[in-house]
């Protein structure tokens, strides 16, 4: 059988859109060295390069007299080689020019059935992937605590008054802390997006200074607003607006009156749903570790306490859409016309419900690529079951044989 027809993407706004996901997912890539070939991350993007930290600080390609690098990854099942200019390491990171074209040589796994008549979909989303809960073990819980514990643990958990007993106990580090839980009007401001997205603890040392809140962290459990303002700036934002945004965000927390600040992720399961507030408004003290380890076992209470109550948070946005064509691998969905502009990021973790013959059917998948103009998104499933898999064989090949029978 000859080789399958090399496909290529040449868009230099789909190509970072790529990698603006890869670094998102934390996904890695490998580049190809003279030598060698090492496995990496992203660490960040700019608009015409990105940088990737070495896993070996001791790699140093600066005199190798080299040019460019090849790297290739796996993205929506295919995987994708380029060319990247070199434009410089510093110590254990190295950045490079985006690939002006992405090869592969992959063909369409399963084919596509186009759905001849309009069937309406429910599409459920959450914004942000599930996170990994970093949490400290009970044993490892604080003796001061130990009463909150018992009212936590308990079967059928007074939410309220746990909450309560927490919110005096964070009162007790600073008089300036909240327990914030999400909402449907308070999930897409700007903390909550941070912490829903990223499920890490928001640091920042010192709000009179601006770097405090974009200079690059490499920490897998801290963060601060470097990832939201990058991503804002994928999206097009341009350098005036973020120093704008930056700005804002730093007269907020100096109208709050804080010197430093701290949020800690509170889960529900693997869902992040709210945060604990801490802010110091004396310029003497600091936020300390053992401040963030009393807020870590605070949450972790709170996440034991909302389990045991049965405490839920509706979080998912449904939005009226209709499939557009299908197959056993994946499907097209068109968003109806609701009077909202719905912008669905690459990565977004969805399902999808619709009816055939009287049978709701249930398709969990992932956004693999979108068109904003005509409001159009591709998904891939994922997570099917044997009979849900069943049912969709079925669902295609009935629309199969309705597209004979009108040609």
């Amino acid at each position: 059988m000859p080789a399958p027809p090399e496909k290529e993407i040449t868009s230099s706004d789909r190509i970072k859109r790529i990698f603006g996901i890869l670094r998102l997912d934390g996904r890695e890539i490998e580049l190809h060295f003279p030598q060698y070939i090492e496995i990496v991350k992203i660490a960040s993007t700019t608009y015409d390069s990105f940088t990737v930290k070495l896993s070996n600080p001791l790699i140093d390609i600066t005199d190798e007299d080299v040019e460019s690098v090849f790297i290739n990854f796996i993205f929506s099942g295919v995987e994708l080689f380029g060319k990247c200019k070199f434009l410089g390491q510093e110590r254990s990171f190295i950045t490079l020019g985006f690939p002006h074209v992405l090869s592969s040589r992959t063909r369409r796994r399963y084919p596509r059935v186009r759905i001849e008549e309009r069937i309406s979909a429910d599409l459920r989303y959450k914004e942000f992937p599930q996170q990994r809960l970093e949490k400290i073990a009970i044993k490892d819980i604080p003796v001061k605590y130990s009463q909150l514990y018992w009212e936590a643990q308990r079967e059928n958990a007074d939410i309220k008054k746990v909450f309560l007993m927490a919110l005096k106990e964070l009162r007790g580090l600073s008089p300036l802390s909240e327990i914030v839980i999400y909402s449907k009007n308070t999930m897409k401001s700007r903390d909550a997006r941070v912490m829903r997205k990223t499920g890490k603890v928001l640091y920042i040392d010192d709000c009179k200074h601006s770097q405090s809140y974009y200079r690059l962290i490499t920490s897998e459990k801290i963060t601060n607003y470097s990832d939201y303002l990058n991503d804002l700036k994928m999206t097009g934002v341009s350098q005036e607006e973020l120093a704008q945004e930056l700005q804002a965000i730093i007269r907020e927390d100096l109208s709050r009156g804080c010197t430093s600040k701290v949020l800690v992720p509170i889960f529900s399961k693997s869902d992040v749903i709210g945060h604990l507030f801490l802010c110091q408004n004396d310029p003497a003290k600091k936020i300390t570790t053992e401040n963030i380890t009393d807020l870590f076992a605070l949450s972790t209470l709170l996440s034991l306490a909302i389990e045991n109550s049965r405490f839920t948070t509706d979080l998912e946005d449904i939005v009226p859409s209709s499939l557009v064509d299908i197959s056993e691998g994946g499907l097209l969905l068109k968003i109806q016309d609701h009077g909202n502009k719905l912008n669905l990021l690459e990565g977004t973790e969805i399902e999808v419900t619709f009816s055939s013959e009287g049978e709701e059917i249930s398709l969990k998948g992932t956004i693999r690529r979108k068109d904003p103009q005509s409001q159009s998104y591709a998904i891939e499933f994922t997570e099917l079951r044997p009979e849900i898999k069943r049912t969709l064989k079925k669902f295609i090949e009935d629309n199969i044989e309705k597209s004979s029978e009108n040609p």
